[in-house]
């Protein structure tokens, strides 16, 4: 199992193979880019927990990057550190200014780039910001998102999802094979919500196999239908080829008596601004 994701956006290959080596034996998960464009679309659709990005790269505004990444709900918990050359104050003021988190001169001293990347996700993770199997938002931001929609004037959706039988799924095959699971419908609803959604969607992981997502109301219900079909495919793969064959799991009890158990599904539920008003977000967590 990895630690989470790291992004590199690097100025050079010397620089890359050097972070891609130590990470990938530090055992995180090991994303890179070249542009703002390819950047962007990994930060949004594979939601890595940190990004390192080289102030050197010369076809890339470093700080229109980060801006853009603190912008959307989605990406703004990622921590950013930018790599630099030199103590350039103008840069250094522009990229905090664009929401980056911390500075690292160059030659990079991988082994302290790495401690740093790990006290920061290990202070996010303390703090409820990411849930630590799946690097999505965590309760503490899912539930600052929940309070700002009692606020938010334009209509909205609230999808939240989780899996019908996930407990009995952990129970045989053991908590690392649910954390599969769990990291499978993260993976999922990062691509869908990426594909389908706008950059000011958001997609948080409110603990065990619950997920929300906020979007617009007009693209509420084409999302609620891709997340069900393409979790309910996927999530087959977890179990034997015997159980996919006849659809359900076959549990012994203590006594020996046995019960069928049908394979997990995605449940959703779809609340909409339309069914307010709404007062407190456990209204929106227990509506409908």
């Amino acid at each position: 199992m990895t630690k989470g994701s790291v992004l590199i956006v690097p100025a050079d290959d010397t620089t890359l193979e050097l972070l891609r080596a130590y990470f990938a034996s530090a055992n995180y998960a090991i994303l890179t880019a070249r542009s703002y464009d390819e950047a962007l679309h990994q930060a949004r659709q594979s939601l890595p927990q940190a990004m390192i990005i080289d102030l050197d790269s010369p076809t890339l505004d470093v700080a229109a990057l980060c801006k853009e990444v603190r912008l959307s709900p989605r990406t703004q918990h990622i921590h950013i550190t930018l790599l630099t050359p030199q103590a350039r104050h103008d840069d250094r003021l522009s990229a905090f200014s664009s929401g980056a988190d911390e500075f690292m001169a160059k030659p990079v001293d991988a082994e302290e780039l790495g401690l740093r990347v790990r006290n920061a996700l290990r202070r996010a993770e303390f703090q409820n910001l990411v849930d630590p199997v799946t690097g999505l938002p965590g309760s503490r931001l899912v539930e600052e998102q929940l309070r700002a929609l009692l606020r938010k004037k334009e209509p909205w959706a609230l999808v939240r999802a989780h899996l019908r039988g996930f407990k009995p799924f952990n129970a045989a095959y053991g908590f690392l094979a649910g954390e599969e699971v769990v990291r499978f419908v993260a993976h999922t609803f990062s691509q869908l919500v990426e594909q389908l959604g706008s950059y000011d969607d958001f997609l948080g992981h409110a603990g065990g196999d619950n997920f929300i997502v906020i979007t617009a109301l007009e693209r509420s219900e084409n999302m609620r239908q891709a997340l069900t079909a393409r979790v309910n495919e996927g999530v087959r793969a977890h179990y034997s080829f015997r159980e996919r064959e006849r659809g359900y799991m076959l549990i012994k009890a203590a006594d020996g008596t046995e019960t069928q158990v049908p394979l997990m599904t995605l449940n959703v539920q779809l609340l909409t601004s339309e069914q307010g008003p709404f007062y407190d977000i456990i209204e929106l967590t227990q509506a409908g």
